[in-house]
């Protein structure tokens, strides 16, 4: 007789709030897999306007659209149409979460009204935050959840429960490579990229959108970090601009296999969302990272968090310019590889504690 486990996802809105989502439901999938006649059925909630959308078709994921429900921080249309938006979102999700085992939130635009569902159909549910600062959907959703986890230790919220943040195995193993295999895969990884096996490569993105003002910065900037002996692997972003492909300069309008990507560089320059922080201390690669001011502020919070662990310098977005990037890369240069944080995968975590609350083992 086979068994299923039914999951709601609840993280549409960007791509950030998605991603561990996914890798979530990779864990579940493998661990579930040995198990004669189970079958994993997930749902996730989606906005037809947010990043998510591409990579849930690209994935051929099961998901269901519903309103944005972000409560805007100023008077507008947006404040007075907030609680419509809520109420038809919660009808739409309601039937999802009375057919799901456990939901499971990582904030965003399609979370509250998860969260709300989840308490009305009497469902387990787990949040996880993933930020230094909490948004308003995880604030509201904790005190409602089953099991709120979180990506860094948060006041107020249990020690235990700081687990990370899930991310991509094929990511997180990078960091649990030997010295010597790693070197190989990484020469490997720069050829596959187009680059020299040899040379020490930056790898520079700007998230899943790109990220225009880096890559202006780095247009002004680029022969001299070449003079400098690296090589660039460069994330430019679908819609944006970047300078010309030249010998030791590869500009791809988006990389979809990141975990080649990391394995390919020696310095790493971005944006500090959740995710690309957890990336770079899972992988132990020093970074340079240009916080975007979003939200509450968020990033730049994220963006401390790696500087306290690893070996990382900041660079507000306001003074980013070609001397800026310049001065932070000769300051890295003699940085190899930094320990790496010694937990274990948060996506296998959460996947225990999702199969623990679905009662079927």
């Amino acid at each position: 007789m086979s068994k299923q486990l039914s999951i709601l996802f609840a993280g549409g809105g960007t791509a950030g709030h998605l991603l561990p989502a996914l890798a979530t439901e990779e864990a579940l999938s493998k661990k579930l897999g040995g198990q004669s006649g189970f079958h994993l059925q997930s749902t996730y909630l989606a906005t037809r306007s947010g990043a998510e959308r591409k990579i849930l078709e690209r994935s051929k994921a099961n998901f269901c659209f519903v309103p944005k429900t972000d409560l805007p921080r100023k008077f507008g249309i947006g404040l007075i149409t907030f609680l419509p938006r809520l109420i038809y979102a919660l009808l739409r999700t309601l039937p999802l979460a009375r057919r799901a085992d456990v939901v499971v939130g990582f904030g965003g635009y399609v979370a509250l009204p998860a969260y709300l569902a989840a308490y009305l159909a009497r469902k387990p549910l787990i949040i996880h935050e993933a930020n230094a600062l909490p948004g308003l959907a995880n604030r509201l959703g904790r005190h409602l959840a089953t099991r709120a986890l979180s990506n860094f230790q948060l006041p107020g919220w249990a020690l235990r429960d700081a687990i990370g943040l899930p991310i991509r195995d094929s990511i997180w193993r990078i960091g649990t490579l030997e010295s010597s295999a790693r070197k190989r895969a990484q020469e490997q990884a720069r050829i596959k990229f187009g680059l020299a096996g040899n040379v020490k490569t930056i790898l520079i993105f700007g998230g899943s959108l790109g990220a225009a003002k880096l890559n202006d910065v780095l247009a002004t900037s680029l022969d001299r970090i070449l003079e400098r002996g690296y090589q660039v692997l460069h994330s430019v972003g679908e819609s944006n601009s970047a300078p010309s492909r030249k010998a030791g300069y590869q500009p791809l309008p988006f990389i979809s296999e990141m975990d080649q990507a990391y394995l390919a560089a020696d310095l790493v320059v971005s944006r500090s969302g959740a995710g690309t922080c957890a990336e770079i201390l899972a992988t132990g690669i020093p970074a340079i990272l240009i916080p975007l001011n979003i939200g509450n502020g968020e990033q730049t919070l994220n963006a401390h968090e790696v500087e306290k662990i690893g070996a990382a310098r900041i660079i507000a977005n306001k003074n980013l310019d070609d001397l800026a990037l310049l001065n932070a890369i000769d300051e890295l240069k003699s940085n190899s590889l930094v320990e790496v944080l010694a937990r274990g995968s948060a996506a296998d975590a959460l996947a225990e504690i999702i199969i623990e609350l679905s009662q079927v083992r």
